[in-house]
């Protein structure tokens, strides 16, 4: 009796090598996000995903102090802002004249255009590699958290890095609008409806944090994380809008409003 030939399994299928190009995907991103994460599902691991995305954020974060900080109205408009900060502190209490007035000293010596264009250098290297293996991080964990989902941190850094891209543009545009209306708060959100913007208000600060780009950033990041997980796109968004939504206001409550702009 004859036996039946042995039945084929089919191979495991593989990662496979991205279908286009890198130029492609960081230009796509802006339009049909979607596929590219898809490519980023089903592709080998790319560095470059996130390595040219954070270099080019760098880029523009470097130059955009450099030009800021070689305004003189905005270094005044800083000033300012700061005075009227330790003076709110000395009329609570918090602190007394004499601290406030070695506080304003010291202060002076630091605020000057070649020291903030370096600061504004080093900051936006610090800041937004910060920021991008941060997100990273997060994603990773609303994944395992709450989406029950099995996610490598390196996928999830592509997501984050392929979506810095919209900051790139967003740090941009912020450019645009604080050199051209000389205001150092000036933003592409609700904070330019406030003729006279102040840091020291948390009503302002929150104002400030609705961005459009910030919410363009988190409609990109679910996206990815939706693809990856394998979950509805809403069901991602809920929970990154959430994260964000927590992480401003703890800015903002904490005293760290800058960071929430």
């Amino acid at each position: 009796m004859e036996e039946p030939p042995p039945i084929q399994q089919s191979a495991p299928q593989l990662p496979k090598l991205s279908n286009t190009s890198l130029a492609a995907r960081l230009l796509n991103i802006f339009a049909v996000p979607g596929e590219v994460f898809e490519e980023v599902k089903t592709s080998l691991f790319r560095v470059s995903n996130w390595l040219v995305p954070l270099c080019l954020a760098i880029f523009v974060g470097a130059v955009s102090g450099v030009i800021i900080f070689s305004q003189p109205a905005i270094l005044q408009q800083m000033r300012e802002q700061q005075t009227k900060a330790v003076d709110d502190k000395v009329k609570t209490g918090k602190i007394t004249q004499a601290q406030a007035d070695q506080y304003t000293a010291m202060t002076e010596k630091f605020m000057t255009p070649g020291v903030m264009k370096i600061f504004g250098a080093v900051g936006a290297c610090i800041i937004y590699t910060v920021r991008m293996f941060w997100w990273a991080l997060v994603l990773f964990l609303l994944a395992k958290w709450f989406l029950k989902a099995q996610i490598g941190y390196l996928k999830l850094l592509e997501v984050a890095g392929l979506a810095m891209m919209i900051t790139v543009l967003g740090d941009l545009v912020k450019l645009l609008l604080i050199v051209n209306l000389a205001k150092v708060f000036a933003s592409p959100s609700l904070a330019l409806v406030i003729s006279d913007f102040d840091a020291t208000r948390k009503s302002h600060l929150m104002m400030g944090a609705m961005n459009v780009f910030s919410f363009w950033f988190i409609g990109v990041v679910s996206a990815g994380l939706a693809r990856l997980a394998g979950v509805p796109f809403l069901k991602a968004a809920f929970l990154v809008f959430a994260y964000w939504l927590f992480q401003e206001s703890l800015f903002i409550l904490s005293g760290l409003g800058q960071f929430a702009l």
